[in-house]
């Protein structure tokens, strides 16, 4: 039977990527599929798995595999931004993993009457071990692509529910936004993920998140991305779901308040017409809440200078009083101008000025200043 195989040397030896487990392995296959569907969305992908027999068939009806994929950087997907694969190294590494860890790995690539195992070999070329895929005839009726997986234990299928966000089928509860999606299930909050493939939970993170993959890149192990994109990309997702009412402004101003990491890039993005929408969201429900002449403030001038001018100053969050910063400035300069300046004396005229300017000035200006208004008296 062996001669009528087809050997396919990869010059992949036992020891590498020695620290992946079956989970890491399983994550890469469940990728390559979740891509697949993306690809193709009625190409649709499932695992099943059989506890009598212990195999975990991964499932792409429509799927096939050409040879040349064996090849490490050969892939379908390079440059697909709607994908996550893009190094075209995945299914093979994770062959190498599951074959060190005593699983058995067979393709049936149906569509082409295919049959593919692999195993360790010593390679007379190397002279090493090596990692090895035969490819022999299989006539089937069966069609699409299908990845057993022998030697699963239960424990061992238990334990991947949590890589694939899809993995249950359950719906959970999602907020659909340009970039992805915000989790609001109790058990998804906190959890990130790029195309349903989950990649590390955020202890800062109020909500859970899946991006697209064209916002979110993952680097080779697909356990981490940028930290940076990650809260930027999360900013404008909740402003987006602020705008569209599946997050009220009274839960924003709870987020923005409490630090929420989603929140933290407001900041960044404050002159985008988005945040400029919830800048103004954010002073109406102020002033439904407060009364005439409130002025938001977050500083300690600012306090000052509404105060000296008759207002009435509202302490908020700092990432809430940065959104607003604009406005803050027209409000005071509102109050300003409203002063009855023909009523006011010398005194009250100096201390409004040095209220509105004491930021601006050095300390011993300011000492001196104060001086002088006190022999007003």
């Amino acid at each position: 039977m062996e001669n009528q195989r087809e050997c396919y040397e990869l010059t992949l030896a036992p020891n590498y990527v020695s620290d992946w487990e079956f989970n890491d392995a399983i994550r890469e296959l469940i990728q390559n599929g979740i891509d697949q569907q993306v690809i193709a969305p009625n190409n649709k992908f499932t695992i099943k798995y059989d506890r009598e027999h212990q195999e975990l068939t991964l499932r792409n009806p429509f799927s096939k595999l050409k040879r040349d994929t064996l090849l490490l950087g050969c892939s379908s997907k390079a440059n697909n931004e709607e994908t996550v694969g893009q190094f075209g190294e995945g299914y093979k590494i994770a062959a190498l993993v599951l074959t060190r860890l005593g699983k058995t790995f067979t393709i049936y690539n149906n569509e082409k009457n295919e049959k593919w195992t692999c195993r360790f070999k010593n390679s007379t070329k190397w002279l090493h071990k090596i990692l090895a895929f035969y490819i022999e005839k299989n006539n089937t009726q069966n069609t699409g692509l299908d990845i057993v997986i022998g030697n699963v234990t239960r424990d061992e299928y238990d334990g991947i529910d949590w890589i694939w966000l899809d993995s249950d089928g359950y719906e959970w509860n999602r907020i659909q936004t340009s970039y992805g999606e915000i989790l609001t299930d109790e058990e998804q909050l906190q959890r990130i993920y790029v195309n349903g493939l989950y990649v590390y939970t955020d202890d800062c993170m109020e909500y859970g998140f899946n991006f697209k993959p064209k916002y979110i890149k993952l680097e080779r192990d697909r356990k981490t991305c940028s930290s940076w994109d990650i809260g930027e990309i999360t900013a404008k997702m909740i402003m987006e779901a602020t705008i569209s009412g599946d997050i009220t402004i009274e839960r924003l101003s709870e987020m923005m308040d409490g630090n929420c990491a989603e929140t933290y890039h407001f900041g960044f993005n404050k002159y985008s017409s988005n945040a400029k929408t919830i800048a103004k969201q954010l002073l109406e429900a102020f002033d439904e809440k407060h009364p005439m002449f409130s002025v938001p403030v977050y500083k300690q001038d600012q306090i000052d200078r509404v105060k000296a001018l008759g207002g009435n100053p509202i302490v908020v969050s700092a990432r809430i009083a940065d959104l607003l910063s604009e406005e803050i400035e027209n409000r005071i300069q509102k109050l300003a101008d409203t002063m009855p300046r023909d009523v006011l004396t010398i005194k009250d005229q100096l201390e409004i000025w040095l209220a509105c300017y004491q930021s601006k000035l050095p300390e011993k200006a300011i000492n001196e200043l104060n001086a002088i208004i006190e022999l007003m008296d």
